[in-house]
């Protein structure tokens, strides 16, 4: 009966749950999965070589770890070298391979390439269960910043599913993980907001987004669980008439750091031509995907048988290319002239 009413007691209290670790606490436990990623690239034609810093973390013991596509990526006649660090840029940096690259959730699956070692794997989260005004842990190593980690919560969403966070992120923190306060991985660090006049805004994408890295690390429950889109309602055109023909014109594009040490935003035009014999009268834009990308603006011409497409990318500095993309249509009507 003592038992039981002490028992009670403490529950009352508040002892006896499972209570929500602080920043330190989380650092402590996780900081030996949290890894510095070195990046070297070499211009297999110039012999120009540049090197590139990221954040990843450790998913299993055999060494799988999840970082940013555009941290490892190369191109064309780029050869890339992928080391990283475990827990510190100080500590000594080892070979890795790639066997992984999303850039659609720009996203990469890296592997320590010494399999001998043991390593220690992060705790995966349920990110189902983050809600708006959640507090959460981001680490890594930005700029040329030994350690790194701070606090933020979740403040609405942003584009392909990501999280908004006001959890502070700087250059080489990309792939890097964000803890909630059980100290498990709920998202990774995607990046931020280079939009004039808009600061303090930075995004992290879900773990459940990461759908392939997690399963070919052996994650499957995770990677099993693929979030649903909810379709973007669009406004339909008005029934169409005899002479009047339905034409689509599709457009994308990526642009990754335009080689600055700070965020370079460029600006694009894309032009179509109307079909022979007939005039653009209507026209709307629907975009499929964008991230960092000014709205698309349209300039018809007077007669009508040339639209442009302008809109505005912005990537990130040479040290962290994050990136700036639209993939996107022109619907338009056509009347016969």
């Amino acid at each position: 009966m003592l038992a039981k009413l002490i028992a009670a007691t403490l529950l009352l209290m508040g002892f006896g749950k499972a209570c929500a670790i602080t920043l330190s606490e989380a650092v402590q436990k996780n900081r030996q999965s949290v890894i510095f990623v070195k990046v070297s690239k070499a211009n297999e034609i110039t012999g120009a070589v540049t090197e590139q810093n990221g954040t990843g973390f450790i998913l299993n013991k055999e060494g799988y770890a999840v970082t940013a596509a555009h941290v490892v990526a190369g191109g064309q006649g780029i050869q890339v070298e992928v080391r990283g660090a475990v827990a510190s840029r100080e500590a000594p940096l080892e070979s890795m391979e790639v066997l992984f690259e999303s850039s659609n959730f720009d996203v990469a699956l890296i592997r320590f390439k010494d399999s001998s070692k043991l390593r220690t794997p992060v705790t995966l989260g349920d990110p189902w269960a983050r809600k708006d005004g959640d507090t959460i842990y981001v680490m890594g190593f930005p700029g040329t910043e030994e350690w790194f980690h701070s606090q933020g919560v979740l403040s609405g969403k942003g584009p392909k599913g990501s999280w908004n966070t006001t959890a502070v992120l700087n250059p080489g923190m990309s792939g890097g993980p964000a803890f909630d306060t059980d100290g498990s991985v709920v998202a990774m660090v995607w990046g931020g907001v280079a939009t004039t006049g808009v600061n303090g805004i930075n995004r992290i994408l879900p773990i459940n987004l990461l759908r392939e890295p997690l399963q070919f690390a052996g994650a499957v429950a995770i990677a099993t669980s693929v979030a649903t889109a909810t379709p973007v309602a669009t406004v339909p055109m008005p029934p169409k008439p005899d002479n009047v023909e339905e034409v689509q014109y599709a457009f994308a594009e990526t642009q990754t750091s335009l080689g600055g040490l700070k965020p370079a935003t460029q600006t694009y035009t894309r032009t179509f031509q109307a079909i022979p014999g007939f005039k653009i009268t209507e026209y709307k834009v629907v975009t499929t995907s964008a991230n960092n990308a000014a709205a698309p603006k349209i300039v018809l011409s007077p007669d009508g048988k040339k639209l442009d497409v302008v809109f505005a990318l912005t990537s990130g500095p040479l040290y962290d290319q994050w990136r700036g993309w639209i993939d996107a249509q022109v619907q338009t009507r056509q009347k016969q002239d």
